[in-house]
């Protein structure tokens, strides 16, 4: 009989440990659904919640080419960066359901849900595809006709990347130019969620360059500097001949103001992406339009038209192209070799000199004892 009082506290701790159990199931359940239902204000756009799962970094697969497939998506450089006020479905039309199936090559050209402040019109990005369409990066020809190779030419995300898909990225720092006391003036009217921000922020970010120097030169070798790419295109390694420039080099310890790739093959004040052929008369790389070029106002504006001769992407190495420059830097290379080995020869026989004062190649024979008195009675007649 006194076993069943402990049996009965047994009972009721195990069903106090069950209710509690329970309930704290139930809070969780609660608490998922809360935050699947309530998103936070920044995340107004991400109607689907599609963060919910490409937040997470391993998210990828290998598709059906074998090539791996990173999905992870970085929201907060999602939220700082150009597209944060566009929604996902606004690019990815084709996703109407989670989970969904892969989803289609998305295409820059279409309309958006924002509105264009000039012209009052959907944005879209269809009139630069137009500019790089007439440009040397079109996979067509003047005629309409497919280039060889199409698959060489670059589309938007080729030199376009988005910083949001890489696994390990870095913030970009507040850009020169924007003002905290200026945007303070903006604040005065515009008080209405982050409008000041985020547009006075667009704003003074596209009246500079979004990229350094070096990146722009390192985006356009991922084509230019591959030897493939070179040989099917019958190109010069442009990428290897501007590095041994001054403009290179300068590039390449730190410095912005010198001229990268679209600094010369751009028109100034035209589309960075309206690239040009030199033959193109239009083109300023162009003969008779290098000299203006060179001569811009944030560059030599007070040159010459010698300066403008100078071959920038000479091939020293193709005696078909350069016969000249090819031949005039082989004889200065045997020219150099030659000094150089004279001297070292020099060199190393004063070495000898010094060790073995006494070695010659030639010695003398002993001379005998007739020959030794004859010259002496000589010596004393005279």
């Amino acid at each position: 009989m006194g076993v069943l009082p402990n049996k009965r506290l047994h009972h009721a701790t195990q069903r106090q440990a069950e209710a509690f159990t329970a309930a704290l199931a139930i809070f969780l359940v609660i608490f998922m659904l809360g935050g699947l239902i309530w998103t936070p204000s920044v995340q107004a756009e991400d109607e689907l919640n599609c963060v919910l799962c490409h937040k997470f970094r391993g998210l990828s697969r290998i598709d059906e080419n074998g090539r791996f497939r990173l999905f992870y998506i970085n929201e907060n450089l999602f939220m700082k960066g150009p597209h944060k006020r566009i929604m996902c479905m606004d690019c990815h039309r084709d996703i109407k359901k989670i989970p969904h199936d892969p989803a289609e090559k998305v295409s820059c050209t279409v309309e958006c849900h924002l509105t264009e402040p000039s012209g009052k019109q959907k944005f879209s990005h269809a009139p630069v595809k137009k500019v790089l369409e007439a440009s040397v990066h079109s996979k067509y020809d003047k005629e309409g006709n497919l280039k060889d190779y199409p698959e060489d030419y670059p589309s938007c995300k080729n030199c376009h990347e988005q910083p949001l898909y890489r696994p390990l990225s870095f913030f970009k720092g507040e850009s020169a130019g924007i003002s905290r006391r200026g945007l303070s003036r903006c604040k005065t009217c515009h008080q209405t969620g982050d409008f000041a921000e985020d547009f006075y922020s667009h704003v003074t970010s596209r009246l500079q360059k979004t990229r350094e120097s070096k990146e722009i030169v390192e985006v356009c070798a991922k084509c230019h500097g591959d030897p493939a790419f070179q040989k099917r295109h019958n190109l010069d390694n442009v990428i290897e001949s501007y590095k041994e420039t001054f403009h290179g080099k300068a590039v390449s310890f730190g410095s912005n103001e010198t001229a990268d790739c679209l600094d010369c093959h751009v028109v100034y004040g035209e589309s960075v992406h309206s690239v040009e052929s030199h033959k193109e008369p239009t083109a300023s790389t162009h003969k008779n339009n290098i000299a203006a070029t060179c001569r811009n106002e944030e560059c030599h504006f007070k040159a010459g038209e010698a300066l403008a001769s100078y071959q920038v992407h000479t091939d020293y190495d193709n005696a078909e192209k350069y016969p000249m420059q090819y031949y005039m830097l082989k004889f200065f290379k045997g020219l150099m070799a030659a000094v150089l080995y004279f001297f070292v020869v020099v060199i190393f026989l004063e070495l000898l000199r010094r060790l073995f004062p006494n070695f010659s190649f030639i010695k003398e024979k002993p001379a005998d004892a007739e020959s030794v008195l004859r010259n002496n009675s000589t010596e004393k007649g005279a």
